[in-house]
């Protein structure tokens, strides 16, 4: 066969092959069907209710902004976020999972092409002289038993997705990937929310330490006294031995403060993703920082404020890939027809391997229909089905969740609002009691143990109005991730649903 009549049937298989892949695309537009989610329908109201405290004084709403964290204006919270988000190990492994589901993505995207090779080989063999004796070659002069065999080809497989299965991979990968991603975001998110609320801690836990450093000295120097007073005779025992055990309680609870203030500023650190020298060497302070003034939100959110949450989007991302593998698992009931060619050339000659003559082809066109693999096919789509009402489940839930965070922090915003303020009216008349309580018992008209309980009482409201400013930012920052805060230039971009 001449060369130029070999590469004329090259070219009419060629076509034949790309007509009937091209064909089979067409007709796979007809078989493939999209699997439906079954996304759960969860109605939500037009705007969320509030609870106003009566004794809470209306206060004036400030717009959440993005990123939400700039909403308390300090700019060492935000130095703060911005390292934590650069180097917590959580924000890193959230940030590889992309990675790997981009990859994953790709490579199912891959199984859609067909695949061509490059094959070479060289074969060196001798035959049997004995062999050939007995088959009349023996006495043939200059009959080589020694021969060298060089191939050089080019193969192209590909496997029709007639029944969607490759397509259906790559949407549950696509899919995939905007789960992690959203999964990402989520967790930055988080991130933040939790650096806020350490460092809201650690101010509060310092204020705290502070005033019970302060409230330990007084209490030392009034036991000094009363100890001066029993050993003059104007006291007795008693009033001493209580003033003693009023200090003590107080040390107790500045040590307790202190060891809280430790916990919190390691925390912090961890959160930051700094190494453990860094922990001991670079210990975060907030000396001279207080807490900053509490922040109202909108009440009348409204609730489709949800929809930006990562949380939601990771959970409809994780659905919608479940319904996708249910149309692989089906496709994998029908037959695969794959087409593979092989052209190149073959020739005992390394200089005439590239000659017309030594020019070789092939082409296959397979199918292979599952007939009995014990029930395995058939149980893999009643698993991805299986698989697909645990997420729609896990989709109602996590909605049901985020609907309930936002009730809680915005309807408790009002109620902590009103403990706020009842706790500064217990401070201030607590305040006034002592000093009223200190006169009366230097002109002996009340008890030690009257002035006692006054003071204990101003100690802990003072220890208890510190606790409620923090609840009321810790309820302000719980808020704000509820409704889906943003995280401004430190968002990454979904690139998934493009």
């Amino acid at each position: 066969m001449s060369a130029e009549r070999m590469n004329k049937q090259v070219i009419r298989t060629t076509a034949r092959v790309t007509l009937t892949a091209a064909i089979a695309a067409v007709l796979g537009g007809c078989f493939v069907t999209k699997v439906d989610p079954q996304k759960p329908e969860m109605p939500l109201p037009d705007a969320l209710p509030t609870l106003t405290s009566p004794t809470a004084q209306p206060a004036a709403a400030t717009p959440l902004p993005n990123p939400w964290w700039t909403l308390f204006g300090d700019a060492r919270l935000n130095e703060l976020i911005v390292e934590a988000l650069k180097h917590n190990p959580d924000a890193q492994i959230a940030a590889a999972r992309v990675m790997e589901a981009r990859s994953f993505l790709r490579i199912t995207n891959a199984d859609r092409l067909p695949t061509v090779n490059l094959e070479g080989d060289v074969t060196r063999s001798k035959q049997s002289e004995a062999s050939l004796a007995q088959q009349g070659f023996g006495d043939i002069p200059g009959f080589q038993t020694h021969q060298t065999l060089y191939t050089v080809q080019g193969t192209v497989a590909y496997e029709l997705d007639l029944w969607g299965k490759y397509q259906r991979a790559s949407e549950s990968a696509r899919a995939q990937l905007l789960e992690s991603e959203y999964g990402r975001e989520a967790t930055k998110l988080s991130l933040t929310g939790e650096v806020t609320r350490v460092y809201f801690s650690l101010i509060a836990a310092a204020e705290q330490l502070a005033r019970g450093r302060d409230t330990l000295k007084s209490r030392e120097e009034a036991q000094d006294l009363e100890k001066l007073r029993f050993d003059s005779g104007e006291s007795d025992e008693f009033t001493f031995k209580r003033a003693e055990a009023d200090a003590a309680a107080t040390r107790v609870s500045t040590r307790q403060l202190e060891l809280q203030v430790v916990q919190l500023t390691n925390a912090l650190g961890v959160l930051l993703g700094r190494s453990p020298k860094a922990l001991v060497d670079e210990a975060i302070t907030v000396q001279g920082v207080s807490l900053p003034a509490p922040v109202q939100l909108p009440a009348a959110l409204p609730s489709s404020v949800m929809e930006q949450r990562p949380d939601i989007g990771a959970a409809e991302a994780a659905l919608n890939a479940s319904a996708a593998d249910i149309g692989v698992a089906r496709a994998q009931l029908f037959p695969s027809i794959s087409i593979t060619g092989a052209l190149g050339s073959v020739s005992p000659e390394l200089d005439d391997l590239f000659t017309g003559p030594a020019k070789a082809w092939s082409a296959t066109g397979g199918i292979l229909q599952p007939i009995f693999q014990g029930g395995r096919l058939r149980a893999n789509v009643s698993r991805a089905e299986a698989l697909r009402e645990q997420r729609k489940a896990e989709y109602a839930r996590t909605v049901q969740q985020a609907f309930r965070e936002v009730l809680d922090t915005l309807q408790g915003q009002s109620l902590i609002a009103g403990v706020r303020e009842a706790n500064d009216q217990q401070v201030a008349a607590l305040s006034r009691a002592t000093e009223l309580a200190e006169l009366r018992y230097a002109q002996g008209d009340i008890a030690y143990l009257e002035l006692l309980d006054v003071r204990r009482g101003l100690y802990q409201a003072q220890i208890d109005l510190v606790a409620a400013q923090r609840d009321a930012l810790l309820n302000t920052v719980d808020l704000a991730l509820a409704v889906g805060g943003g995280l401004g230039d430190q968002a990454e971009p979904l690139t998934a649903r493009r």
